[in-house]
């Protein structure tokens, strides 16, 4: 009876580690895809320059292509906000948390879709000096952007299948 419960443990183990590693489809992300598109991207005011880059990069803005048969990403509503976490005796706040979200609408021939991305980040803001959370926060902002660029291209990827 012992030797029958350790197979029928070993064997649930064994399914449990196929399934977790069968189960995780990770894939990096393929921009390929996407270049080979014609799009007319447009920007509202509040979207940072820095995240117009990027965006420019992956996708290509073709502002002359004929309106009829071109693909439109609008990216419009951008807002970043912070929060500071305080906890226990101290003056300072322990952690901050940077909260941005972005609307967007892509337009791909007849079918319109509209989303709102979100992206949260924190850091550990204890330690640091005034210019090192001034150079974190920095830090955090750009990697905010990369997070709704790869966000971009997998929605723009979703709706193209």
């Amino acid at each position: 009876m012992n030797n029958s419960s350790l197979i029928k443990k070993s064997s649930l183990f064994v399914f449990i580690i196929l399934f977790l590693i069968s189960g995780c489809a990770f894939n990096v992300l393929d921009y390929s895809n996407v270049k080979d598109k014609e799009f007319q991207l447009s920007f509202t005011s509040d979207v940072p320059d820095e995240l117009k880059n990027k965006i420019n990069i992956v996708f290509q803005d073709n502002s002359l292509s004929n309106s009829l048969n071109s693909n439109f990403i609008k990216i419009s509503g951008f807002t970043i906000e912070t929060y500071d976490i305080f906890s226990g005796k101290a003056l300072r706040a322990l952690e901050v948390e940077v909260k941005s979200s972005i609307l967007l609408t892509i337009t791909i021939g007849n079918k319109i879709n509209k989303k709102k991305l979100m992206a949260m980040k924190r850091y550990n803001a204890n330690e640091l000096n005034i210019l090192a959370e001034k150079e974190m926060l920095d830090f955090i902002k750009k990697e905010i952007y990369e997070d709704f660029l790869d966000q971009i291209v997998l929605e723009v990827g979703l709706i193209e299948v």
